[in-house]
């Protein structure tokens, strides 16, 4: 339930920044000139802080993975002590595993690129504009791409777990009718 709450909130946080042209394509295209360059390094800082927030939240979440991970385990337990085959979802499990371990990887190049301020002096404040975009465009994609890695990771073992309960329900087999 709070999973929910705390998405809700991400997703209208996102929604207000995006509203307040803070997305990312628009101030990484902001204009080299003078005129633009205070109001175009306020974005960068803004899409710094954004980046990091970003970074903590996928933290948090690469973090409940591990959790989720450990509930899979106690109910396939559960299901072997029941003398059911349970192969297929320990090895959807294991998959599981090793793509939260690839997201991982990722959110920590992310972290690191965020965390050496390329670009940026540790208040936060943009000390050179084009490497403070080439730090947030790198730290992105890596984001996107533990996103990405975590988001297939779910889903594929949520499949695996419908498909082995679907194969394994308690239905009894209806007879065939008889002939007339």
């Amino acid at each position: 339930m709070a999973f929910h709450h705390f998405s809700r909130w991400i997703l209208a946080l996102m929604i207000v920044l995006v509203a307040l042209g803070m997305n990312f394509d628009r101030a990484a295209a902001a204009p080299a000139g003078g005129a633009d360059k205070p109001r175009a390094n306020v974005r960068l800082a803004q899409m710094y802080r954004f980046e990091q927030l970003r970074l903590r939240v996928q933290g948090e979440r690469l973090t409940r993975a591990d959790l989720f991970a450990a509930k899979f385990d106690v109910l396939i337990a559960k299901l072997k002590a029941k003398g059911q085959n349970t192969a297929a979802l320990d090895q959807a499990l294991a998959a599981f595993r090793a793509t939260i371990e690839q997201a991982r990887t990722e959110w920590n190049a992310a972290k690191s690129t965020l965390h050496s301020h390329a670009g940026f002096g540790t208040d936060g404040k943009v000390t050179d504009a084009d490497q403070a975009r080439a730090t947030l465009q790198d730290a992105h994609n890596h984001m996107q791409q533990a996103h990405a890695l975590a988001k297939g990771a779910f889903r594929d073992l949520r499949a695996a777990f419908v498909a082995y309960r679907k194969a394994h329900r308690n239905v009894p087999e209806v007879p065939a009718p008889m002939e007339p």
